[in-house]
C-alpha cells in the first residue's frame, strides 16, 4: 500500500537475515509528497518520515554508530553507541540528500535510525542542488588520516 524504491540496510547484516529496511516513499497520489520509511519485518511496523511537499530524499545511507561493528569472532556486528557490543541492527544514524525542487537546492539529512520520525540530527545546507538517483555506500576508514 507504499509505493517505495531505493531500499537499503544495515551493511553489517548484508546476506543475512535483516530486521529493518529502509526505502525512498511515495505517500498519496501523485508525485508531490516523498518521505523515508523504515520497515520492521520482526513485527510489521513502519515509521514514515516526511520530507515534506517538493522534497525528494535521496537512497538512505546506513552509517553504525560507532561507525563499524565487530567483535572477536571476525563477525561484523552492530555495536551500541557507547562502544558496546550490545547495539541493535538499528543503531545508528540515515544520511539522506533531499533535493528541494522548489527551491532547486539541497540538503544533506542525518536522522536517528531508531526513530527516523524523529526531528533530524543533523541537517547540511549544499551548495547546489543534488539532482535524485544518488547512490551511495558507507565505508569506515580504520586509520584517520591527516
Amino acid at each position: 500500500d507504499l509505493v517505495t524504491e531505493f531500499p537499503t540496510i544495515n551493511d553489517s547484516v548484508l546476506g543475512r537475515p535483516s530486521r529493518y529496511g529502509y526505502a525512498v516513499a511515495f505517500p498519496g497520489a501523485g508525485l508531490e509528497e516523498y518521505a523515508l520509511v523504515k520497515y520492521d519485518t520482526a513485527t510489521g511496523a513502519r515509521q514514515i518520515a516526511p520530507m515534506g511537499p517538493g522534497r525528494m530524499p535521496g537512497e538512505a545511507v546506513f552509517v553504525p554508530a560507532d561507525g563499524s561493528g565487530g567483535g572477536d569472532d571476525g563477525e561484523t556486528r552492530p555495536r551500541g553507541r557507547d562502544g558496546s557490543g550490545a547495539g541493535g541492527e538499528d543503531d545508528g544514524y540515515l544520511l539522506t540528500i533531499v533535493s528541494d525542487l522548489r527551491r532547486d537546492a539541497s540538503e544533506l539529512i542525518v536522522l536517528d535510525a531508531h526513530d527516523i520520525a524523529a526531528a533530524p540530527v543533523a541537517t547540511v545546507e549544499l551548495p547546489h542542488r543534488v539532482p535524485a538517483g544518488i547512490h551511495g555506500s558507507w565505508i569506515p576508514d580504520p586509520a584517520p588520516g591527516p
